[in-house]
Formats: structure tokens, C-alpha cells, sequence
């Protein structure tokens, strides 16, 4: 009965959710006719019961929740994250997106161990982000195997679609989505690239994880580059948990290796530094796939830019969050790429690089 005795304005004041002073609300009722006192302090206790009410049910309104992004990183600490953590975050900072304030990035870190990828895929799934951001093929497999709702935004250097992660590039279906390096089509550009700067290669190692589903895939198209090239190929394999690279470049030495592809992984990116002191004691030029072995001391890469690519996965995980469907959007291919050359790892190596590919680099570190 109470609502029927209120002036319209208290109405609109109440659905408003502001507060009023007593006296603003009441001139009209007050200014209308004489009122007895009692009758006044009546009208107060009720209006300030009613005032109370709105107040509590304002406040009782749900608050929408922060959007929560699962990211795992193979290597690196809380405190030394991937830089392209950060490409990723300043997508997110372009489009509006803001870690800590209008969204909430769940962060997880393997340190280097394959093995703890599912554990860590498996929690995120347990906290119910909404959306999952795999950058490498270990990652993406075990999120796959873990989740058919939570959407998943994957960063690859296989193919998609030949690896079962989507149906196809228009219409992945499913919950998964995002962009390929197209690193594997680009296995024949590199060994090219290397022919230019070590003229008299004619004997060409791999080092690779062989324990790992990605790194066998790549040793595939480089016996099928070095067919092409007419040159002989050596598996310089190493394996988890206790690889032996000294036996490998010593396996390298015996076979008169004259040049190394490293086929980068989580596990050569945990002995990155080894890695490259190796080459250069062994006196080998390495190629390698992402510019930042190179800035380890690997000689030189070729391949997609993967600052980029982290950047433009932002995109994707923005569109889900605003309610598209992982399965609806295209997956999408690197739109750039980069060589990078180390002159510091090639005055150790006693290497010229010719001037044609000095003018082709987009990065040359010079110490």
C-alpha cells in the first residue's frame, strides 16, 4: 500500500539508485496541506525505510565479473616472463583490454618441463577461464585433450589442420582458433638462406627434441629440403630428460658437419645458452627459426614474426570475449617475416656474411 502514497518522483529517485535529501522528496506532499505531526513522523520512518531499501537493493545488484585469460608459458618464471608475454598483453592494451583492471590474465609457468604442461592446462580448466591462449604444440595438445568449452587461442608451427587441431582454416569448429607461423613451408627458404652464407655446405645437421610431436614434423621437411639441395642430412637428435647435446655436436664433428639447423622447441629453448657456445666451438654455422635464438647466439633465423603473432592473438581472445565462437573464426597466417643475423656469432665463427643477405636482415646484433 505504501507505493500508492508516493509521489512519482521518489519513484524514479528509487529506480535510479540515487539518494535524496528527505525534505527534496517530500516538498510536494508537504506544500499540498497542513500536516499533523504525528502524521509527519509516520511519513518520515516509512520514507526512510523505503530509502533504505533501494539502498540495500542497489547493492545487491550482481557486479559483472572480470573476464579471466589462462596463459601458459613453457619456459621463464613469474618474474622473467617471455617477452612475448608482453606482445600479447599490449594487443590486449590496444584493444581496451587492460591486465589487472578490465581483465585478469592467469598465468602459469612449466620452467622448461614438458611433463608439467597438462598439470598446469588441467588447473586452468579447474578455475573456469574463459579462454586459453596456447603458444606452442605441447600446450595446444594438452589443452585440446582437456577442454571442449573453454575456448583455446593457439599459436602453431605445424599445420593446423594436418595436426587435428581444427577441421580446416575457414571453419576450425569446435573450440579452437588462432594463427599458424607457416615455420614448415618455410624449412626450404632457410636451407637456401644458409647455402648463401656457407657456399661450400654440402653436409647438414638437425638438431632436434625426437621425443617431441612438432620437432618430428620439421625434421621431415628438411631431409625433404636437403633432397632438393642435393645434400647430405644428419639427425643430431637429443631427447628429454637429459639430453646430451656435447654428444651431438661431437656426432656432428665425426660426420664432418659443415652447418646445423636447430629446430626450436621447450627443450632447446632450455638450453639455448649451451646450445649456441657448442656451435661455436665446434666451429658450426647455425640456422635457426625465431630471432630469439639468434639473440642466444645462434648465427641467424628466418622465420614468422612471432611478436607479431602473440600481438594479433589479443584480437582473437577480445572477439570471445565479446561472445564469438572459437569455431566461426578463421584461423589466420603470419603476415610477416624476419632474418636475423648475429655479427658477434660469425666473427667467432670466422664467417663472412655475403652482402646480399646482410641487406635482407631485419635485425643484425652487433654484440
Amino acid at each position: 500500500m505504501f507505493f500508492a502514497i508516493m509521489d512519482r518522483k521518489i519513484l524514479i529517485a528509487c529506480y535510479n539508485g540515487r539518494r535524496m535529501k528527505f525534505a527534496n522528496v517530500v516538498g510536494p506532499i508537504a506544500e499540498a496541506r497542513p500536516v499533523q505531526k504525528p502524521r509527519n513522523v509516520a511519513l518520515t520512518v516509512l520514507f526512510s525505510f523505503f530509502f533504505v531499501f533501494c539502498a540495500f537493493a542497489v547493492a545487491q545488484q550482481p557486479t559483472k565479473a572480470v573476464p579471466r585469460i589462462g596463459f601458459i608459458f613453457s619456459t621463464g618464471t613469474p618474474e622473467t616472463p617471455s617477452p612475448l608475454f608482453e606482445s600479447f598483453r599490449l594487443g590486449l592494451k590496444d584493444l581496451g583490454y587492460v591486465d589487472g583492471k578490465n581483465v585478469s590474465i592467469e598465468s602459469r609457468y612449466a620452467e622448461g618441463r614438458s611433463d608439467r604442461i597438462p598439470a598446469l592446462v588441467a588447473d586452468l580448466v579447474q578455475q573456469k577461464v574463459d579462454v586459453i591462449v596456447a603458444g606452442n604444440n605441447v600446450i595446444i595438445r594438452a589443452a585440446k585433450q582437456a577442454t571442449k568449452a573453454i575456448p583455446i587461442v593457439i599459436i602453431t608451427n605445424v599445420d593446423p589442420v594436418a595436426a587435428g587441431y581444427v577441421r580446416n582454416f575457414a571453419q576450425p569448429g569446435e573450440n579452437i582458433t588462432g594463427l599458424g607461423t607457416l615455420s614448415r613451408d618455410l624449412s626450404a627458404k632457410r636451407v637456401e638462406l644458409l647455402k648463401e652464407i656457407v657456399p661450400k655446405l654440402s653436409k647438414l645437421g638437425v638438431l632436434w627434441d625426437s621425443a617431441a610431436p612438432g620437432p618430428a614434423i620439421a625434421f621431415k621437411e628438411y631431409e625433404a629440403a636437403a633432397r632438393a639441395f642435393k645434400l647430405e642430412l644428419r639427425s643430431l637428435d637429443v631427447r628429454d630428460p637429459n639430453p646430451d647435446f656435447t654428444g651431438a655436436f661431437q656426432s656432428a664433428k665425426a660426420s664432418q658437419v659443415d652447418a646445423l639447423v636447430v629446430v626450436g622447441n621447450p627443450l632447446i629453448l632450455q638450453y639455448t645458452k649451451q646450445i649456441f657456445e657448442l656451435a661455436v666451438k665446434h666451429r658450426l654455422p647455425s640456422m635457426t627459426e625465431e630471432g630469439r635464438f639468434v639473440s642466444a647466439g645462434g648465427l641467424v633465423s628466418y622465420g614468422a614474426s612471432l611478436t607479431d603473432l602473440f600481438r594479433r592473438s589479443a584480437e582473437y581472445v577480445v572477439e570471445i570475449l565479446k561472445g564469438a565462437k572459437p569455431g566461426d573464426l578463421p584461423v589466420k597466417l603470419a603476415s610477416r617475416f624476419e632474418i636475423f643475423i648475429n655479427l658477434k656469432t660469425s666473427q667467432q665463427l670466422g664467417l663472412v656474411i655475403p652482402q646480399r643477405v646482410l641487406v635482407q636482415a631485419d635485425k643484425i646484433i652487433k654484440e
